[in-house]
């Protein structure tokens, strides 16, 4: 099914010239998130997805840790190839021998076309089952928010037929991504791309699931189904208390009925919810937290791409912000880990 996986060593020339590279790099973040993930899950997940019989493809693992390399540095498919043809960490964590040749970089498209979106979700949660395996507890505390993901297109090119000042239209005529909209934040702030919705664990800062829609949709509406996404891969007992911002407001009852604290910052004009949950000490030390929510979505725009989409259509973008905070949480995992046994 599978083409066998060489050693980084697979040669005396390549042991001795560079396994001191590695010895000398044990505080590298690949070096150590190779040492300890468990990567078998990602075989055990994409298994159904390749025929047992024909030409042995390139390894999922292989394949996933170059996906994973691409979004922790912010690279292009084509530059993550190029740099773990020279890189020598990155040729370590990718599992590639000195004499191995890099996947072509249209293999990591080919790759993600094949197990699709189910799957690429499976594995997400995965990361999360690998978390909890090698000892962090994950709570049952969530901070719920959304941030602006900007769509691969070039608006400057698009305005030029613009007819006049009521011409509202000239997006739509000459987009080249049909799935992205306008979305507003406020009077002054609005952008034509997508949204990305996340439920964030407020112990761990670990995300825990990851709803992808067009700009215009609405974070109210995707409060339940983020939490049910949840539920549904790790159990009802996930999630017992719910915070968020002002935006999330109005599911009090569907919270009940799963038995989940409602946690989410009152409006303004909500004077007795407001001065209720204001007694409760739960609520205040979620409330206190929410601003993790914010360094997350700041660390995915700045250092991982996620304030403007790579690819166009809702499910590759979709596709992009899951492995993005995938990448991130691995990161989170390797990092909670190093600092419980510094």
């Amino acid at each position: 099914m599978f083409k066998e996986q060489s050693q980084f060593t697979n040669s005396m020339f390549g042991a001795y010239s560079y396994n001191p590279i590695i010895q000398r790099n044990q505080e590298h973040l690949l070096v150590k998130m190779d040492k300890l993930i468990d990567w078998s899950f990602v075989e055990e997940e994409v298994a159904d997805c390749y025929s047992t019989k024909g030409q042995r493809a390139i390894h999922p693992v292989r394949i996933f840790k170059l996906l994973i390399t691409q979004a922790l540095y912010n690279l292009s498919e084509r530059e993550v190839c190029e740099q773990a043809d020279c890189n020598i960490i990155f040729r370590y964590f990718i599992g590639l021998g000195l004499n191995d040749d890099i996947p072509h970089w249209t293999d990591l498209g080919k790759f993600k076309e094949r197990i699709g979106v189910e799957s690429f979700e499976r594995l997400f949660y995965r990361v999360l089952d690998e978390a909890e395996r090698l000892g962090i507890k994950i709570s049952a505390k969530r901070t719920a928010d959304s941030t602006d993901v900007k769509a691969n297109v070039d608006l400057k090119k698009c305005a030029q037929d613009k007819q006049d000042k009521d011409d509202h239209a000239w997006i739509d005529r000459n987009t080249t991504d049909k799935d992205a909209d306008l979305g507003h934040k406020s009077k002054d702030k609005s952008w034509y791309g997508y949204k990305s919705h996340t439920n964030q664990d407020a112990k761990t800062n670990v995300v825990t699931s990851v709803i992808t829609t067009k700009a215009s949709e609405t974070d109210e509406s995707k409060l339940i189904p983020l939490i049910d996404k949840e539920r549904e891969a790790r159990g009802e007992e996930a999630i017992r208390q719910q915070g968020g911002d002002k935006g999330f407001i109005g599911h009090t009852a569907e919270m009940e009925e799963r038995k989940i604290l409602d946690y989410i910052i009152p409006r303004n004009n909500m004077k007795k919810d407001r001065a209720k949950k204001e007694k409760n000490r739960h609520y205040i030390h979620l409330r206190k937290l929410r601003y993790k929510v914010e360094q997350k979505f700041a660390e995915a725009k700045n250092q991982h791409g996620l304030g403007k989409a790579k690819y166009r259509g809702i499910w590759k973008v979709h596709l992009g912000c899951l492995i993005t905070y995938l990448a991130i949480n691995l990161k989170r995992i390797v990092n909670l880990l190093c600092f419980k046994t510094a």
